[in-house]
């Protein structure tokens, strides 16, 4: 049996192909060039961006500096305050019992020794508690001031790890547009 021959659809000739190849590139050529411009402007928006976080964050870490500054002169002011005040009290009442302990010394001298013994056992007691008890308030003291200070380069350690990642992730994010639109 024999089968009538397929008739096969000639191709559009090569010129024609060209032509339409040639239309496309001008648009594509025109795309392109609007996406430089697109990109430009990324580029000037996101140094104006830069620019302005630099200033808040630069701001922010003035305003904060003043203001631990104002604290602690703050602090200090009151501290003063405070021991100058308990200073005074303590010379006034040094004055008062060293003349009543004066005047108690020229009439009752026999008195005294037999007492003497049992307030210096008190006074003993009295002073190795006293010790503990202060010796408990210098290292409160000192771990308070150790404390401070670590938070206080924790502050700064943190700010300059944000500036690197936000550099990092901006030269990544401009290094991928830049292989996008393939410029390296």
């Amino acid at each position: 049996m024999a089968m009538p021959a397929l008739m096969f659809e000639l191709e559009t000739p090569v010129e024609e192909r060209v032509a339409r190849l040639e239309a496309n590139v001008e648009h594509i050529r025109s795309d392109i060039s609007d996406i430089k411009i697109d990109v430009r402007r990324l580029g000037d928006k996101i140094d104006t961006v830069d620019r302005n976080l630099t200033t808040k964050i630069d701001a922010v870490d003035r305003n904060l500096t003043a203001k631990i500054d104002t604290a602690d002169q703050k602090l200090t002011a009151k501290i003063d305050s405070v021991d100058q005040k308990l200073t005074d009290k303590i010379d006034t009442a040094d004055q008062k019992l060293t003349a009543k302990i004066d005047g108690l010394d020229q009439k009752l001298t026999t008195k005294i020794d037999a007492i003497d013994l049992k307030l210096t056992d008190k006074i003993d007691a009295a002073d190795q508690r006293l010790s503990g008890r202060i010796d408990g308030l210098k290292d409160s003291v000192m771990s308070l001031a150790l404390t401070m200070e670590k938070s206080f380069a924790a502050l700064k350690i943190g700010r300059a790890l944000d500036r690197v990642w936000w550099l990092l992730m901006s030269g990544a994010l401009l290094g991928v547009m830049a292989r996008a639109f393939k410029w390296i």
